[in-house]
């Protein structure tokens, strides 16, 4: 994946988790301790943020920092999730969110074995 594609499911994934909890950008700036015009360059893919700075959009989005990078397939449509009952959904993305996790830790660790240590499985 090329960093520029990484940025534009960085700016969607924010963008669009702002419009579905109702929070303007403002509200979101606020939440995670941040400039409006900050938060705005961000949804455009105008600016990169930092690590710390997409921590601090996950927590005030209400989402594990590696949700911002999931391309919007691994994203529930809005008909689907609206469908659902809200435990469900909790309950679904939970489990999601924990797999995912897992497979991230093992691939991030595999790849450093593999970089640093010259070593592969």
């Amino acid at each position: 994946m090329e960093a520029a594609e990484l940025q534009k499911i960085l700016s969607y994934n924010i963008k669009e988790l702002r419009s579905l909890r109702g929070i303007s950008q403002m509200k979101l700036a606020e939440k995670a301790d941040l400039s409006v015009s900050y938060v705005c360059d961000i949804e455009s893919g105008r600016r990169w943020g930092t690590p710390e700075t997409f921590t601090r959009l996950a927590n005030a989005l209400e989402v594990s920092p590696f949700e911002l990078l999931l391309p919007k397939s691994h994203n529930p449509p809005a008909a689907v999730s609206s469908k659902v009952p809200p435990h469900l959904m909790a309950q679904c993305y939970a489990t999601v969110r924990s797999q995912l996790q897992e497979n991230i830790t093992q691939a991030v660790a595999a790849a450093i074995t593999t970089t640093f240590l010259g070593e592969s499985d």
